[in-house]
């Protein structure tokens, strides 16, 4: 089959100059065709033996980006067995035991009777609520040394992976999500999505789906779901509901602690989250995986299983729609704006500090246009920053200074557009009188750029490394101690080349002060595997290394 279909193959390639994949083309350029159908959104997903790698295309724009990789498990939706292994009511919290490397982290306000496994079958009465989420139980307001002990076993679900020396977060309250619903067991709540605006019509989806729906069980339709047929809620209740059934089997036979329940992987998690009516596409360049997602979308939306396209084009799927450049700025720390500013990204451990830059724009003659278009064009782009690299927690934005609220005013109704499209739970503060935003975005797992890096060996992550005189000084400060412990008068040195550079500079005065100073013959040794911070003494006639220090 031909790699691309027709209209794809029509873009021309001026089309995909740009910030964007596809740039003007897909912009309202006057050079592209009226004929050209408008692309709401595809789905691409590029397979190979390392690595996964799903992209998501918003009106021919690189939206969102999800990586699984085989050396790293997935563990949001998982529902294990654990043991409480800790209760600490000074934190309200307890430390439940999964059979994973770190203990997960189980607050009271998460703890529901309901499903610890000691009440497991039990039945509640519906919750006729008009509400969005259920009412907080009598459960969640009592102290947690009353909800749970150590050695008890409890039924976990994890909804946050585990980050950095944190374990993952926990929850009693179990949720199993599908394209439309989201079902609750061990409660009897019916929720609508808040997009659904007509009263008349959320009774409706209520009623049915109280008359659809187990006892034992809650719902809550989710915006794909608001034009449903009942015909596809009762289908999709069946196999969420089989799933809280095999999860109580399961929860029977295996020993604490245990998996119980393991979440989809990352394409039948995104094709859930993802594909609706508005995918156009989805494009996957793996036969196999191919006949996964086929098989999956049998079962989910059957009529719209030819909306899979197998990619064979000779270069690679995410390079014809120009995605690697995009996600090659994802790991930068200067993101280019499309009207000439751009961005300064610097993550901490506490947060992300992003800063709004004009560039070359303050030339221009109306100084306060060029920084609202700036700040705008920011606006815009720390939206798509943060869900391309996935940022959570705390962000801190520094707009450039504006001189009226209007233009503030601006900026803000601008950013709230932009993080329209993220899924990611989002609050913001208004634009403080220094021109500093506040964001929280919901952190579920550590971010793109986190997690598929490691840290500088140099460095160790503080993003600088010492200078060569920083590092002679610290051999000449280990040379004293040295020598002042009576230790041989000759020696020999292991540095890096950079470090043997300084040494046969300027007729190797340097060295040659290290050998006057401390009265020692040093035999210089070229490590090409050392780091420039790195330095190793040997005896040298042992060979046996006696370096008791290093440059910091």
């Amino acid at each position: 089959m031909p790699p691309l279909n027709p209209v794809l193959e029509a873009i021309p390639a001026t089309g995909r100059e740009g910030i964007y994949p596809y740039g003007k083309a897909f912009m309202g350029h006057p050079h592209r065709s009226n004929n050209m159908p408008r692309f709401k959104r595809e789905i691409l997903i590029n397979v190979r033996p390392y690595e996964k790698r799903i992209a998501i295309l918003e009106d021919g724009r690189l939206s969102e980006v999800f990586y699984e990789r085989p050396d790293t498990t997935r563990l949001v939706g998982n529902v294990y067995k654990g043991v409480v292994n800790a209760v600490l009511p000074g934190l309200q919290a307890a430390f439940v035991d999964l059979g994973l490397e770190k203990a997960g982290f189980l607050h009271a306000e998460d703890v529901e009777s309901h499903n610890l496994l000691d009440s497991l079958g039990e039945e509640v009465g519906d919750d006729d609520d008009d509400g969005e989420e259920p009412e907080s139980r009598d459960e969640a307001a009592k102290p947690i040394d009353q909800l749970l002990k150590v050695g008890q076993e409890v039924l976990v679900q994890i909804t946050k992976e585990p980050i950095g020396t944190k374990g993952p977060r926990l929850t009693t309250h179990l949720s199993f999500a599908g394209p439309f619903l989201v079902c609750m067991p061990g409660t009897g709540f019916i929720g609508v999505s808040k997009k659904a605006r007509d009263p008349q019509n959320r009774r409706a989806l209520k009623r049915m789906i109280r008359q659809l729906k187990s006892p034992d069980v809650g719902y809550i339709v989710r915006t794909n779901g608001l034009n449903e047929s009942e015909a596809e809620f009762a289908k999709q209740m069946k196999i969420l509901e089989s799933k809280w059934e095999e999860c109580k089997r399961n929860a029977a036979q295996v020993a604490s602690p245990g998996l119980v329940h393991q979440e989809s992987d990352s394409s039948e998690t995104t094709l859930r989250d993802y594909f609706s009516e508005d995918v156009d596409a989805v494009w996957i360049d793996d036969p196999e995986e191919c006949r996964t997602v086929v098989t999956y979308l049998k079962i989910l939306s059957s009529d719209k299983v030819d909306k899979v396209k197998l990619y064979t084009g000779d270069i690679s799927l995410f390079d014809h729609f120009g995605i690697d450049e995009e996600l090659e700025k994802t790991f930068l720390r200067r993101v280019p704006l499309k009207r000439g500013g751009y961005l300064l990204i610097d993550r901490t451990e506490a947060l992300t500090a992003i800063d709004v830059n004009t560039g070359g724009k303050v030339k221009g003659r109306d100084q306060g246009k060029n920084i609202l278009e700036t700040n705008v064009d920011a606006a815009w782009e720390v939206a798509k920053q943060m869900r391309l690299r996935d940022l959570g927690g705390q962000v801190v934005v520094d707009f450039i200074d504006m001189d009226t609220e209007e233009d503030k005013e601006n900026v803000v109704k601008e950013f709230k557009k932009a993080i329209r499209q993220d899924k990611a739970p989002i609050s913001f503060a208004p634009l403080s009188q220094f021109g500093l935003m506040e964001i929280t975005r919901k952190r579920v797992r550590p971010d793109a750029v986190q997690a598929q890096t490691q840290e500088c060996p140099t460095c160790k992550g503080s993003g600088y490394i010492p200078s060569r005189e920083l590092v002679l000084a610290a051999i000449d400060r280990w040379l004293r101690r040295f020598r002042a412990k009576k230790g041989p008068s000759e020696i020999a040195m292991a540095v890096s080349p950079l470090m043997v550079e300084l040494f046969v500079e300027n007729r190797a005065s340097m060295f040659k002060y290290l050998e006057m100073s401390h009265k020692t013959k040093i035999q210089l040794i070229e490590d090409e595997d050392s780091n420039l911070d790195e330095f190793r003494f040997f005896h040298p006639k042992t060979g046996e290394e006696i370096t008791t220090g290093a440059a910091n």
